[in-house]
């Protein structure tokens, strides 16, 4: 509730009309009148139209914006909310999720792996069908271990890079986890003969294609020359992989995210991509927002105090012009 999303959009948003005007040593040559209406705009706030036709410099154009964040729900909220800003301008910036982008990248892509391009897409009820094959083949009861429950385990292991055979060593004489590994192989074998892809797939192929292939990598950090990524504390580490490869190149990357607000551990979030970013870019700016507009204060007091005792965290305090409430 501190206004970290629109954090996220205004910065899109003055990016694409002002560019880098205020990386300029120089200040443009302004006629006393175009002086007079940049006064107005201080004396009213701000007037974006008028100020940036005057001092606008180097403008990206909407494309060259990738804007990520995780529900599909939340990317339609981000696009909404950028066209209401900028109008038409705002229907052409890269406002998606990790899975939407990807699928986008792989269609044009992932014949460089083997693939088609017309992949399907498997859901889950399709995974477990197929998972229920896979312990079938290899004579292995349902009962004793649950296509959900592998899985699960097989999209961890792949949320970590683990491949079958890398998983089966790192397990040692975990029976479970080196049979799961065996059901992994299978299950990957089958899904490669149909041209198929999983949800974790979307994500992981993606990152061996970058890997894989530097002309491919090289192409889209040309095209997503500012990565901006909202809920930064859940991404997982193959997520955080893709983001580290786009922004490799030109390092224009900005996060915004709430360690204190990290939930998903069971579902691969990685707290270190956040807690160590600035290790990861010594070069950036870090921007606490502290003031809470959702939250009384009553509420906010009773967080700091609990949240204060986890030991991995970036200090912070968060405060409300509220009052203190019930």
């Amino acid at each position: 509730g501190s206004g970290k999303t629109t954090v996220l959009i205004q910065r899109v948003a003055n990016l694409l009309r002002f560019g880098l005007c205020c990386e300029r040593e120089e200040v443009p040559e302004l006629t006393e009148e175009e002086f007079s209406i940049l006064r107005q705009c201080a004396a009213d706030g701000f007037c974006a139209g008028a100020a940036a036709r005057l001092l606008a410099a180097e403008r990206p154009r909407p494309w060259n914006v990738l804007a990520i964040t995780f529900t599909n729900k939340a990317a339609g909220e981000l696009r909404e909310r950028l066209q209401a800003l900028l109008g038409e301008e705002g229907r052409d910036v890269n406002a998606a999720t990790f899975h939407s982008a990807c699928v986008r990248i792989l269609r044009s892509e992932i014949t460089a792996l083997g693939y088609r391009s017309s992949f399907t897409i498997y859901d889950t009820d399709d995974s477990v069908r197929v998972l229920k094959e896979c312990l079938g083949e290899l004579r292995l009861d349902e009962k004793q271990f649950s296509p959900k429950a592998m899985l699960g385990i097989i999209s961890q292991a792949k949320d970590k890079f683990l491949t079958p055979a890398q998983m089966e060593k790192e397990m040692g004489d975990n029976y479970l986890y080196k049979t799961a590994a065996k059901v992994y192989q299978k299950y990957q074998d089958k899904l490669r003969a149909a041209s198929a892809v999983d949800f974790d797939d979307i994500i992981l192929l993606t990152v061996k294609l970058f890997q894989q292939f530097p002309d491919v990598l090289e192409k889209y950090r040309k095209r997503f020359r500012y990565i901006m990524v909202d809920e930064y504390q859940d991404t997982n580490r193959a997520q955080y992989a893709i983001t580290q490869l786009l922004a490799a190149g030109h390092r224009n990357i900005m996060v915004v995210g709430d360690d204190d607000q990290s939930i998903y551990s069971w579902r691969g979030a990685d707290l270190r991509n956040i807690l160590e970013f600035e290790s990861d870019y010594p070069e950036a700016k870090v921007v606490k927002l502290e003031q809470n507009y959702r939250s009384v204060g009553n509420i906010l007091n009773a967080a700091n105090a609990v949240i204060a005792n986890n030991r991995h965290r970036k200090e912070k305090r968060l405060f409300t012009a509220s009052g203190d409430g019930d």
